[in-house]
């Protein structure tokens, strides 16, 4: 299991309760961020509503966390850029 892996694996049991990230906070959202950028790496080519639906997450925030993946893209990413 690479290093990446096993992060992404931590995220996936995680909960923002038990990591103590306040709603609202830039924590949170870092935290948002990378659990939909590891969903997306898994699951290539899937949906905006697989994710929401996946991971439990407001439609906005699923959102807002494709936008900044997007906007940090680089061109090794492919299917991550606009």
């Amino acid at each position: 299991m690479t290093e990446w892996e096993a992060s992404t694996m931590f995220l996936d049991f995680c909960t923002i309760e038990t990591l103590k990230l306040r709603p609202g906070s830039k924590e949170l959202e870092a935290f948002n961020v990378e659990r939909v950028r590891g969903y997306l790496k898994r699951n290539l080519g899937c949906k905006k509503k697989e994710v929401i639906q996946a991971l439990g997450l407001d439609p906005r925030t699923v959102a807002k966390a494709i936008k900044i993946i997007r906007a940090n893209a680089h061109p090794g990413d492919g299917a991550l850029q606009s």
